[in-house]
């Protein structure tokens, strides 16, 4: 496998009227990964053609996008780009009626020493085309302008069982990341951590939450739909493209 080479990095693409970040792939060397930083809208054709260029330049093999809607997919497909991940998208509003919170599982607020924990959880909990590095997590935390981190624990001496990063934007709440240890996972941590993010996107004045998981993680989506989410059709997906990079 190649290693990273010189120049790749993360940077921001500023075409335009678009902004979009561009950064090695977390888990697999010669993969950038293209995020879109204002989401909802399609970006130009010659936006898009410029980030390739860029990738290119880096010597990056191959491109992907984060998980983009159909419309904002268009110009990707146009310019070349496969789909290669479908994910399922889900919502519910952030007051309708919650499940009771599973008294056994404690949570707390995630602190700086608790990220080599959460990094370990994300990599046991998540195939590795999905899991987090270190930049990866710090992007999620930036992801919106107000978050929180939280962890949780079947006890207070017990091992980190799982963390959520949930979101907010405007009356919009997000579920931006849920792990679970698999050797915790049916103990409640997972609800204990989707109600605590959306307590706290309601308390705020969110009103509706929104999550998206691959649409062959069945556990998560049995999870999120026991507790109220309903799919919102036809969901999103992960865009592919080999570059000429030499």
């Amino acid at each position: 496998m190649l290693g990273r080479r010189s120049g790749q990095k993360s940077v921001t693409l500023r075409l335009g009227n678009h902004r979009l970040r561009l950064r090695p792939w977390a888990s697999e060397t010669g993969t950038g990964l293209l995020i879109l930083l204002s989401s909802g809208s399609a970006v130009s054709d010659a936006a898009v053609a410029a980030s390739i260029e860029s990738a290119t330049a880096q010597g990056y093999l191959r491109i992907r996008t984060s998980a983009l809607s159909y419309i904002e997919a268009e110009p990707f497909l146009r310019a070349g780009f496969q789909p290669i991940q479908q994910l399922a998208l889900l919502s519910r509003p952030t007051q309708s009626e919650l499940l009771g919170r599973n008294g056994a599982v404690a949570l707390r607020r995630a602190r700086r020493r608790d990220r080599p924990s959460v990094l370990a959880v994300d990599h046991a909990a998540f195939e590795p085309f999905w899991q987090l590095d270190p930049i990866g997590l710090q992007e999620a935390l930036r992801a919106t302008p107000f978050r929180r981190f939280r962890v949780a624990r079947q006890n207070s001496d017990s091992a980190l069982a799982g963390y959520a990063i949930s979101g907010r934007s405007g009356p919009s709440g997000y579920l931006q990341r849920l792990a679970i240890s698999p050797s915790q996972q049916g103990q409640g941590a997972g609800t204990a951590l989707v109600i605590d993010g959306l307590m706290w996107m309601a308390r705020w004045g969110a009103t509706q939450a929104w999550v998206n998981t691959p649409q062959h993680n069945t556990g998560a989506l049995r999870l999120y739909e026991r507790l109220g989410f309903e799919p919102i059709p036809p969901g999103l997906q992960v865009l592919e493209l080999e570059t000429s990079a030499p």
